[in-house]
């Protein structure tokens, strides 16, 4: 198992709108809000590969952050058994 875990800081909570339309979106997802501006998602794939061409959710955060509407963390790794 790989995951890609993205920390992030929205610049208004009314970013917040954007976030939620990815849980429709995959079934692989996890959103924890953590505050009014602030959150991570972590997602799954079955290796990292995958991964590779599931990016939907971080072009769209890097897209946020190219943007100055968010600052971005993204940390990838796989999961020990």
């Amino acid at each position: 198992m790989y995951c890609r875990i993205i920390n992030f800081t929205l610049l208004a909570p009314s970013l917040w709108v954007m976030i939620n339309q990815f849980k429709s979106q995959n079934n692989n997802l996890t959103i924890v809000k953590l505050g009014d501006n602030k959150g991570v998602i972590i997602e799954t794939f079955e290796n990292a590969s995958k991964a590779g061409k599931n990016t939907t959710v971080l072009v769209a955060l890097q897209s946020l952050k190219s943007q100055a509407m968010a600052k971005v963390l993204v940390e990838e790794g796989s999961k020990l058994d």
